[in-house]
C-alpha cells in the first residue's frame, strides 16, 4: 500500500528542502472518527508525507517533532534516512493539550540549524485538536516565518471547523507567492494520506490561494 502511495508522488517536483513534521498528540487524537483513530492515521500521513520529501530528492531530510502530554518534544532530528522516521510514531500515546506555537517554533529552530543552508526550509504541521492561541498570535507567528523564508503547510483534520478561521489566518500571512497551503480534511470514511496524496502538500502544486477543502473520496482542488 506504502508503495502504492509513494508511486503517485513519484513525480513531484525535485525542490531541495528541510521539512519538520509536527504531529498532534494531545488527547483528541484518540478519536475514532479518522479511521482507525486520528493518531493512528496521522502516522499513516507521516509516512506518506516524509516519504514522498525523500523520494523526490535524495538530498532531502524530515525531521519529527509532536505535542502532546509531553510538551514539545523532538522525535527525531533532520535525517534523509526514512527508517528513522518511519519508527518514530509507532510508540506515541495520545494526551495532554497541544501547543501548535510552540511546536511551529522549535520545528523553525530545527530549521534554522539544518546542515545544508542550500535546503529550503518548510514546516508540515498536524493539527487534530483546539486550537488555544488566538488569531493575532498566530499571525503574528507567520509573518515572521514568512520573513525568516520558512515555508509551512497545515492538515486541518478533526477540529476543522473550529479551527478553520484561526488557520487560514496564519497560512495567509506566511504564505509567499503560493509556497504554503492548508488543507482541511473533514472525517468520513476516507483515508487521511489518501486525501492527501492529491493535495499541494504531497503534489508540490499550488493554487486555491493556498487554501484547500477536501472531502468524500478527495478532490482537485483549486
Amino acid at each position: 500500500l506504502a508503495r502504492r502511495r509513494l508511486s503517485s508522488v513519484s513525480a513531484a517536483i525535485m525542490v531541495l528542502e528541510a521539512t519538520m513534521v509536527v504531529l498532534d498528540t494531545s488527547e483528541y487524537m484518540r478519536n475514532g472518527d479518522y479511521p482507525p483513530s486520528r493518531l493512528e492515521a496521522q502516522s499513516d500521513a507521516l509516512n506518506l508525507v516524509s516519504g514522498a520529501k525523500t523520494q523526490s530528492n535524495p538530498e532531502n531530510s524530515v525531521g519529527v517533532l509532536s505535542t502532546g502530554a509531553k510538551g514539545v518534544e523532538v522525535l527525531v532530528t533532520l535525517t534523509s534516512d526514512i527508517g528513522k522516521i518511519l519508527g518514530c510514531s509507532t510508540h506515541i500515546k495520545a494526551g495532554g493539550m497541544s501547543n501548535l506555537m510552540g511546536a511551529i517554533q522549535v520545528a523553525q529552530l530545527a530549521l534554522k540549524h539544518r546542515q545544508n543552508k542550500n535546503q529550503r526550509q518548510r514546516v508540515v504541521a498536524f493539527v487534530g485538536s483546539p486550537v488555544s492561541e488566538d488569531e493575532a498570535a498566530l499571525v503574528k507567528l507567520g509573518k515572521k516565518l514568512k520573513k525568516n523564508a520558512v515555508a509551512v503547510d497545515i492538515v486541518n483534520f478533526g477540529e476543522e471547523a473550529e479551527n478553520a478561521a484561526k488557520l487560514e489566518a496564519f497560512i495567509n500571512a506566511v504564505n509567499n507567492d503560493d509556497n504554503s497551503h492548508l488543507v482541511t480534511v473533514p472525517p468520513g470514511p476516507h483515508i487521511l494520506s489518501d486525501i492527501l496524496i492529491s493535495s499541494p502538500i504531497i503534489s508540490g502544486g499550488g493554487g486555491g490561494g493556498g487554501d484547500m477543502a477536501m472531502g468524500g473520496g478527495g478532490g482537485g482542488g483549486g
